[in-house]
């Protein structure tokens, strides 16, 4: 019996803004599925490394303590994460994962801008142009090398893991 294919990496996951406390997102930037065999005493089995880099993003009104209401920013924060997960197939098709571990990359930004004229009609959510180009900008950087952090990732985390445990690994014929 040959194993369907693996389920698809989750969709990203984007929250809806927040009336009160600003907004807050979280978007899949890249992701990338390494499939390997992995051998250990004539038996072998399917197994798969699961990366993704996402971006955290956060916008919410800025006011100074003491400050005049009209003084307040539009801030935000962004923080890239790269993401891991190891899943093995059994012979009878089913698919299971690591918990995934999530480190935060040195990418990321902070800032805050005038709103506009009229503070309290002015929109500081997650389409105010500063925040968004801000985004972008970091989406961009993290996409350009997300393979290469896939890779070094696989060679200092995922790869001596698995040898420790003895397994011959290679990567299944196409």
């Amino acid at each position: 019996m040959q194993a369907g294919p693996p389920p698809a990496s989750p969709p990203p996951v984007v929250a809806q803004p927040s009336t009160v406390k600003g907004a807050s997102a979280t978007m899949t930037v890249a992701a990338s599925d390494l499939r390997l065999v992995l051998t250990k005493a004539r038996r072998a089995e399917s197994a798969m490394v699961r990366h993704q880099v996402f971006l955290r993003y956060d916008v919410d009104r800025k006011v100074p303590d003491g400050v005049d209401q009209r003084a307040v920013q539009c801030g935000w924060r962004l923080r890239a994460y790269l993401q891991r997960s190891i899943c093995f197939s059994s012979m009878t098709g089913l698919l299971g994962c690591t918990d995934p571990i999530s480190e935060e990359l040195p990418t990321g930004e902070s800032g805050a801008a005038d709103p506009g004229q009229d503070p309290a009609t002015s929109a500081c959510d997650l389409n105010f142009a500063p925040a968004r180009e801000a985004r972008d900008r970091v989406a961009d950087a993290v996409k350009a090398d997300a393979q290469a952090r896939f890779d070094e990732d696989y060679a200092l985390n995922v790869k001596p893991q698995l040898l420790a445990s003895g397994v011959k690994i290679t990567r299944p014929k196409s």
